[in-house]
């Protein structure tokens, strides 16, 4: 956190926000991300970044700078708790890597907030993107915001109970059957319920190649 001071000056917690206009799916998931942050900070300062091409007009610039208070207006409103969250916006053109990370420089941000419409995974930040290229660019963290990943499916294991049957044999023989007639048959092995190999091994005989070595 930039708490510390500079000049006899202290400075508040800064998040800069990068969105894109023609993408809100990422960039709702950055705004939210932002949101959570900076209103569990008091008197933090929000500022939101919208990068245009380098070949945009000066006409073009403010007509997005009106959009993008909107949209500014209409997330916070959604979302609640940032009726006094100190806000400012800013649109700028040229490569949006680096005119995020110098927004962030101009601001001392203490971290910039992106968002991607991929699931998080360190895989999905390889490969040249933005977010990659603005951690390379910035002197703060970078947070990149995204989709919840999907639940991966629960791989319990199940284990079924003891065939009564095979139980029953084994009381009956003392010991000398392990299986009912059922899962005695050579086929069963080919069915659902499966029994690992087996060989049965009498305790009477003595094995004199081994010996005990104790204890580790």
């Amino acid at each position: 956190m930039n708490q510390t001071e500079d000049m006899g000056v202290a400075h508040p917690f800064i998040l800069v926000l990068g969105v894109d206009l023609t993408d809100t799916v990422t960039s709702g998931f950055a705004f939210d991300q932002a949101a959570r942050i900076v209103r569990r900070i008091p008197a933090s300062q929000l500022h939101v970044g919208y990068v245009l091409p380098a070949h945009a007009t000066a006409d073009e610039a403010r007509e997005e700078l009106g959009l993008l208070e909107l949209y500014v207006s209409e997330k916070a409103g959604a979302l609640g708790g940032m009726d006094r969250q100190s806000t400012g916006v800013h649109v700028r053109s040229g490569d949006p890597a680096r005119e995020l990370a110098q927004l962030a420089a101009d601001f001392h941000a203490d971290v910039v907030v992106v968002g991607t419409h991929r699931t998080m995974t360190l895989r999905a930040l390889i490969g040249g993107s933005t977010a990659e290229r603005l951690m390379a660019a910035t002197g703060c963290p970078v947070l990149v915001a995204g989709p919840r990943p999907k639940p991966e499916p629960e791989h319990v294991i199940v284990i079924e109970p003891p065939c009564p049957d095979c139980v029953r044999t084994r009381v009956d023989s003392l010991g000398a059957s392990w299986w009912c007639e059922r899962h005695s048959e050579s086929h069963h092995l080919r069915q659902h319920h499966l029994y690992s190999y087996h060989r049965e091994l009498s305790l009477r005989q003595h094995d004199s190649e081994v010996t005990p070595t104790g204890t580790d």
